[in-house]
């Protein structure tokens, strides 16, 4: 809700251990923006680089400390394509890492534009499909690291990647009393920007606070020239809390069904997943026979979720026929929550409650005449509260 990032951040810190209710303000280095370098020589610097087998691209490390880690040797791939409900056009092209993630996918990192910057994910490597890894590099500023990112493998190392804002540099990562000398990846028709990942074996960075991370943990970038120390990176991020999640998690309490039907997809649905701790709302599709054809996460919260009234963000799906619908999320003591807009109620609405806990409710309106509002009454039909879901809270 909100933007992706933005989800995908809060649900990062709820997958590390957070105890606090993740909010959609989380906007992480949002000051770490520099300009994109014309990119009409992208093409002719793709072509060339296949051409050349890469070699002139890539700088490779040395070989991988654990077994089973990789696929082939980092290159360069074709454009990176996400799910339409991602809301982002091909990116890239793809830097190949070679490090297998799981048995089917692989680290890829791309270059997604000016705003996003650096994006990671994996990609299945008999189907293509792409999942983005929580959060991104970024664009760092000249001469600095972006974020640090992390993941386990799951197949004993411990990858650490990134971005970093400047070409032509040298990048160390030391752990466990071992230095290693990261790959190095140009961007192509970017100018000073440089992609980097090592994998290493040893400990995870943990949550925020935790020592489970080795204390020589360092990641430092030099001039390969001069070999001047140019910058050292903060304390890394794990990118890999929503794919852990989603691939752990196990269905809570009944289907919330809509009613509001894709001639192409089926009725629009919606569920909780997780454990004990936690959960994730999901949206999809159900259309003939079989679960449900998974579209979009749409929050994560602890459990028992806090009832703060409306959350902030709000969410649009695309019925296929024209049709638009718009949801929110109300957890309270309201009886009933719906959703309107600025300029008079929808042409259709209608909300459902999760079973596991009867007082959180998604709700959503169809044909809704300007920007969306959300509205909550008591029992007795007085307005509790108000939302244009810009921030979390009233009713």
């Amino acid at each position: 809700m909100h933007t992706l990032d933005e989800l995908r951040r809060a649900l990062a810190d709820e997958a590390a251990g957070r105890t606090t209710r993740t909010t959609f303000a989380d906007v992480r280095r949002a000051a770490r923006r520099r300009r994109r370098a014309v990119l009409g020589g992208l093409a002719a610097l793709l072509a060339a680089t296949v051409a050349a087998g890469t070699a002139a691209a890539l700088t490779t490390a040395g070989p991988s400390p654990s077994p089973a880690p990789s696929t082939a040797t980092p290159r360069l791939g074709g454009p990176v394509s996400l799910e339409p409900f991602e809301s982002l056009p091909p990116g890239g092209p793809a830097v190949e890492t070679g490090i297998r993630f799981g048995a089917e996918e692989e680290l890829i990192l791309w270059y997604q534009d000016q705003v996003n910057g650096v994006l990671a994910g994996v990609r299945h490597v008999a189907t293509g499909k792409v999942r983005r890894l929580d959060s991104g590099a970024g664009v760092p500023q000249a001469g600095r690291f972006g974020m640090l990112l992390e993941l386990d493998d799951r197949n004993g190392g411990v990858v650490d990647y990134g971005a970093f804002g400047a070409g032509d540099v040298v990048v160390k990562v030391t752990a466990g009393g071992r230095t290693m000398t990261a790959t190095t990846v140009p961007v192509p028709g970017v100018t000073g920007l440089t992609i980097f990942w090592s994998r290493r074996t040893g400990a995870l960075v943990g949550p925020t606070g935790s020592t489970d991370a080795p204390p020589d943990l360092a990641v430092t970038a030099a001039d390969a020239r001069t070999g001047d120390l140019l910058d050292t990176a903060e304390r890394p991020q794990r990118s890999d809390g929503v794919l852990n999640q989603l691939d752990a998690a196990r269905p809570i309490g009944e289907r919330i069904r809509t009613g509001l039907l894709s001639p192409e997809r089926g009725e629009l649905v919606f569920w909780f997943e997780g454990d004990d701790r936690s959960a994730l709302l999901q949206a999809g599709f159900l259309g003939g026979t079989g679960g449900p054809a998974w579209v979009r996460t749409l929050l994560s919260l602890s459990r028992p979720p806090t009832e703060i009234g409306f959350y902030g963000g709000r969410n649009e799906f695309d019925l296929g026929d024209g049709g638009q619908v718009w949801v929110g999320v109300y957890s309270g003591r309201a009886t009933t929550v719906e959703m309107g807009g600025e300029a008079g109620p929808a042409v259709r609405h209608g909300s459902g409650t999760w079973s596991a806990h009867p007082r959180m409710r998604v709700f959503w309106g169809v044909g809704v005449p300007g920007l969306p509002r959300g509205v909550s009454y008591d029992a007795a039909g007085n307005v509790l509260g108000t939302t244009d879901f810009t921030q979390p809270g009233g009713g």
